[in-house]
């Protein structure tokens, strides 16, 4: 699931709004209007959300505590 970047590109708004979109082309072609000066903004970004890894595959040397 992409999380998608939305910019408000008006002088003296410059707001940023973030959504989770089922696919990215979803979020490109999604059109969400400005909470602050009702523009609708530009999509900058999608990215696509990565899995946390499991601590339990990591190597043991770098699962030292710090001293």
């Amino acid at each position: 699931m992409p999380l998608c970047v939305y910019l408000c590109y008006t002088p003296g708004c410059n707001t940023k709004v973030e959504r989770w979109m089922m696919t990215p082309e979803e979020g490109e072609k999604e059109r969400i209007e400005c909470p602050r000066c009702g523009v609708v903004m530009a999509c900058a970004w999608t990215g696509i959300q990565t899995p946390t890894p499991n601590l339990k595959d990591a190597p043991s040397a770098t699962l030292k505590p710090k001293t």
